[in-house]
């Protein structure tokens, strides 16, 4: 917001909020800390720390589906201490975290992968079961960055492929031919249980059916994935996310969205995706090039 000149694309560092929830999600799912039926209790807060929803919401007992159409923190408080800090910093780094993507071009950022090195390094201070918690639902230290979450949604829309986005196809002459195509870096394999990707993909559905938190995206052409997030800000209002892919059943967009200091991710950043969406899946954006 500070610095209106800077390519927040590749170089805006921002919380992740509950976008997050799709490496903590991967992590307690594959590393089968639970099971997709498994019901775990919401009161409101953990009951093991004093940390609750945004809102201030119960809701019961709920299993893993219900917990991520509807972005419960209880939950993934839970989830994020039975993985263990230590899991959810290797699959936030499988999904490419903490390093640039590549992408072609300069200085880009290599946001943060919170822990306790990262701690320590910031505040010298231990890591806490606070801290995961926090880490599990995207907070605290971690930062991120939009090329680096569209990279991770991509990731799971490609039913757990790493595409390394990039900007040159090829570069052709004024003939037509090809003059160069530009290396890039290969694709790779995430490390987890085709399952598990099964289940974030139905998790991402969840959120724009009715239920979830973007149940109105159901209002499109076609069925969308997508999650919301709300990105804790200290220096004011908090960031809202909002990341989608359409159509839901094989994808070829993937789009994200913050606004800055825009507070709720649903609210913010929800109604710009959902009319770009609408506008792609309608055939509009290729009718307005043309």
């Amino acid at each position: 917001m500070f610095h209106p000149l800077t390519n927040k694309v590749i170089n805006g560092e921002y919380p992740a909020g509950s976008t997050f929830k799709v490496v903590t999600g991967s992590a307690a799912l594959d590393k089968h800390k639970v099971t997709p039926e498994e019901l775990i209790f919401d009161s409101g807060k953990h009951w093991l720390a004093d940390m609750g929803n945004a809102g201030g919401e119960a809701l019961g007992w709920i299993n893993f589906q219900t917990a991520f159409a509807m972005s419960d923190n209880v939950y993934f408080y839970e989830m994020g201490r039975r993985a263990g800090i230590e899991n959810l910093n290797s699959y936030a780094a499988q999904y490419g975290f903490g390093r640039p993507t590549g992408i072609e071009l300069a200085g880009e950022s290599s946001g943060l992968i919170a822990g306790p090195a990262a701690k320590k390094k910031v505040f010298n201070e231990d890591w806490t079961l606070g801290d995961t918690f926090n880490a599990a639902i995207g907070q605290g230290l971690t930062l991120v960055t939009p090329i680096q979450i569209c990279q991770m949604l991509a990731a799971v829309a490609a039913d757990g492929v790493i595409h390394p986005p990039y900007l040159v196809e090829r570069v052709v002459n004024a003939d037509g031919s090809v003059y160069e195509t530009p290396e890039r870096p290969q694709s790779r394999r995430l490390e987890l249980e085709p399952r598990t990707i099964q289940l974030i993909q139905k998790g991402l559905k969840g959120v724009t059916q009715p239920g979830g938190t973007g149940a109105w995206f159901a209002g499109l052409p076609v069925p969308v994935a997508g999650k919301t997030g709300t990105a804790e800000n200290p220096h004011g209002q908090d960031h809202g996310w909002f990341i989608a892919y359409a159509p839901a059943e094989k994808p070829d967009l993937v789009i994200a969205c913050i606004v800055e200091q825009g507070s709720y991710g649903a609210t913010a950043s929800g109604p710009v995706v959902y009319e770009v969406l609408e506008d792609y899946l309608t055939g509009k954006l290729k009718a307005e090039r043309k």
